[in-house]
Parts: structure tokens; sequence; C-alpha cells
């Protein structure tokens, strides 16, 4: 039984954390998320077509600045374009999307878009 979810939650962790690695060798969207709200933690994953749709076509630098905001990381005074090292992260609420398998347990973004 599929259930879905429109949620207000943080973006606190990825895997992998580079995003030059979110796309397997033929191309396909496989992202895990680690997702917090007032009440839990969970992993909900960000694969294939939701990905693509999820991930909106930015670039890689337009990809890697928005993902450093959806994480909350820290930015320098000068340009807001250096992170600072050490720096305590702050990730914004967002809304998003979840669907879920209860058998599986596994939960996964769909119908969201990062607008970059």
């Amino acid at each position: 039984v599929r259930k879905k979810f429109r949620c207000v939650i943080r973006f606190v962790a990825v895997i992998p954390w580079r995003v030059e690695y979110f796309r397997s060798p033929d191309g396909v969207y496989r992202v895990k998320f680690t997702l917090e709200d007032p009440t839990a933690r969970i992993h909900a994953y960000s694969y294939a077509e939701d990905g693509e749709k999820f991930f909106n076509g930015l670039s890689t630098g337009g990809l890697k600045r928005k993902l450093n905001e959806l994480l909350g990381v820290p930015k320098s005074d000068d340009d807001g374009q250096e992170e600072i090292e050490g720096g305590a992260r702050n990730p914004p609420w967002v809304q998003c999307c979840l669907k879920s398998h209860s058998i599986k347990r596994r939960r996964w973004i769909f119908d969201t878009k990062l607008v970059g």
C-alpha cells in the first residue's frame, strides 16, 4: 500500500555528498537524503524520473549552491559564495511531497521541484 504525504521538513544530510555523483553511470538520479521534522528523522530517496523533476535540470554549479542552501551551510559575509568551515548549520524549513510503501519502509521524494 502506497501512501502520499505533503510535509514541512528540513534536509540535514545527503548521500552521495558530491553532486557529481548524484547520477549513476547510465545517467539515473539516485540520491539519499536525511530529512527531519519536529518529531523524527527519516531517509528519503530521489530516484530516476522523480529525481529529474526534483533537481529541475540545474547545472552542477547551480545544484551545489541549492544543495548548500537546503542543508543550511553557512556562507561568508563577503559575497555569499564561500562556505564557512565548521560554521553552525541552520537548514530552512521547506515543503515537499513524500510517498512511502509500508512493506518496504522506504520513502521517496516526488512531485517536488528545486527552484534555482
